[in-house]
């Protein structure tokens, strides 16, 4: 059964929606994005922003699929199952959406179908991180594990997203939540986002924390970069 959360609600605005999540949402973003991956590797051809959501990227030409028909939508499609043909794509940008797939090794070789020879692909996911519906949540990976679900690809980069503190940020506001809910789902979807006005400077302390050894060990969310050989 899908969980009450209040941010769909307000997912119907995207830019009012992501600039509060940015400012203060549990996750202080320290290393690779999306936007920074599309910079950082450029390459001719089409690229797909893969359980987009309503997140639109900075590069105009970028096709958004999503299962949900958001406005920025431009293919309402499971990931499991894109209607494009094979090696068609030569980037994919794919932002915290395995963990809400069934079967994430299926849309890896989905994935892996729909890129070029070359083809470059960008994939943040949570390690570190609460139960949040979208419209379920599965999985989560370590980084060791985020290796062996790319194994197919050559490795190109592997980081932290959100550090160990964002984690611990999450976990503070859902924490309290749990407290003072009384097992009301809404009022504990309430209270969850209500901490994170009053929690967010903890995820601050990532500026420094997500760079030391052994961060990834208890990090909110890592990424990798993988190009298919």
């Amino acid at each position: 059964m899908k969980q009450f959360d209040v941010r769909e609600h307000f997912k119907k605005w995207p830019k009012f929606y992501f600039f509060v999540a940015n400012v203060i949402g549990p996750i202080l973003p320290t290393g690779l994005g999306g936007n920074n991956f599309l910079h950082k590797y450029k390459r001719e051809g089409k690229t797909l922003n893969l359980g987009s959501g309503p997140r639109v990227l900075s590069d105009p030409e970028v096709i958004n699929v999503d299962l949900t028909a958001y406005e920025s939508v431009d293919i309402v499609a499971d990931v499991l199952s894109v209607p494009l043909p094979d090696a068609s794509i030569a980037r994919i940008v794919s932002d915290n959406v395995l963990e809400h797939v069934k079967d994430p090794a299926k849309a890896v070789k989905e994935m892996h179908r729909l890129l070029e020879p070359g083809g470059l692909m960008y994939v943040a996911i949570p390690f570190m991180y609460p139960f949040h519906s979208s419209p379920s949540d599965y999985q989560r990976w370590t980084d060791r594990g985020l290796r062996e679900l790319f194994s197919e690809f050559e490795i190109i980069e592997q980081g932290i997203r959100g550090g160990p503190f964002s984690a611990l940020n999450t976990y503070v506001c859902h924490l309290t939540g749990i407290m003072f809910s009384f097992g009301i789902p809404f009022l504990y979807s309430i209270l969850v986002n209500m901490a994170m006005f009053i929690f967010w400077p903890i995820k601050l302390l990532d500026i420094v924390f997500a760079h030391v050894p052994n961060a990834a060990d208890v990090s909110a969310v890592l990424y990798i970069v993988v190009k298919k050989q």
